[in-house]
């Protein structure tokens, strides 16, 4: 090797031993990246959706605990009242003085007379052992009704925990999507992003197949493009997709549970064939999205974090079924 090509070789070396080497993030391909924010979007979404039912299950809990709390207190109030009673029946046969058999006997001045006394006596102890018999029926009662509402104060107090949990782990991966965003220059963010652009024009079509309540469910839909996607919103400013679909049901009369799993249960089944503009488009196992029909096998959805309110297709693979709110 001649002395100039040596050099040369030294000094490629040398440039290598400098530079910097490759970080791990800039290894990772455009594709990955997209893939991983992908990813958290819809571990997002289906961690709001269980949010959302989570949330739904608290709310008949309380309302049980309510009726618990109602039917304890009456239950309670009996049972004074009983003890009221006792206490003054308890009371009337001191003050009558009615004696013990051995001194009605002694007393008794005939036969006659012995008789009526031992009636009177039986009488009242009949009366004083009925009311200590309905007494005890009402303490257990109580008592059965104190231990009913613990075990629903503890039912609400580990879906309260639950609740807590998933808000952490969704902030979490909000967190970790956000970093991820923040890692990419601007040019790659806008192309990685998914998030469709505000239409032009955020309108139903005039021609729209459809009328009465359905009609302004879809119209108010059509509103909402362009809206970004927030985690247990219902408007007006941002949805997710429970939350989309309840308001635009909502504004036309409609009353929808803010879950995708508690709509599919709330609302008339249909058939792919059969969809109409305006039904609810259900999708995942177990079903974590709805998206509202608007035909042409298209719908209008709220998807995931860091994307907008959009139309698209019905077409996925995890299509699982439609309902008809309303009817």
């Amino acid at each position: 090797m001649t002395t100039r090509k040596l050099a040369a070789t030294f000094l490629i070396l040398a440039l290598v031993a400098v530079l910097p080497a490759p970080t791990a993030e800039a290894l990772v391909s455009r594709a990955d990246a997209q893939k991983e924010l992908n990813s958290l979007g819809r571990e997002i979404a289906i961690l709001d959706e269980e949010y959302n039912l989570s949330r739904i299950q608290l709310t008949k809990v309380e309302q049980q605990i309510g009726d618990l709390r109602s039917r304890g207190e009456k239950a309670e109030a009996e049972l004074q009242g009983l003890r009221d009673q006792v206490s003054a029946r308890a009371a009337s046969v001191y003050r009558s003085g009615i004696p013990d058999v051995l001194i009605l006997i002694l007393e008794s001045k005939s036969i006659s007379e012995f008789g009526r006394k031992m009636s009177l006596a039986s009488r009242v102890g009949a009366q004083q052992a009925g009311v200590v018999e309905s007494l005890e029926i009402s303490k257990a009662r109580a008592a059965y009704l104190d231990e009913d509402l613990q075990a629903e104060l503890q039912k609400r107090q580990k879906i309260t925990a639950s609740l807590s949990s998933r808000k952490s782990q969704l902030e979490k991966r909000m967190a970790e999507q956000k970093a991820l965003l923040a890692r990419l220059d601007a040019a790659a963010a806008a192309k990685i992003r998914v998030a469709a652009p505000r239409p032009a024009v955020a309108a139903a079509p005039a021609d729209l197949p459809v009328s009465g309540r359905a009609r302004i469910a879809v119209e108010t839909a059509y509103a909402q493009l362009g809206k970004p996607y927030r985690w247990g919103a219902s408007g007006p400013d941002s949805f997710d997709c429970s939350g989309l679909t309840m308001y635009s049901w909502g504004k036309a009369g409609v009353s929808l549970p803010h879950s995708s799993r508690a709509q599919f249960s709330a609302t008339k089944r249909v058939a792919r064939e059969a969809l109409q503009p305006g039904d609810l488009v259900f999708f995942g196992s177990p079903i974590h999205h709805v998206g509202i029909y608007v035909g042409d096998g298209k719908m209008i959805h709220s998807p995931e974090s860091g994307e907008n309110v959009r139309v698209w297709s019905i077409s996925r693979r995890d299509y699982a079924g439609a309902g008809r709110p309303g009817v």
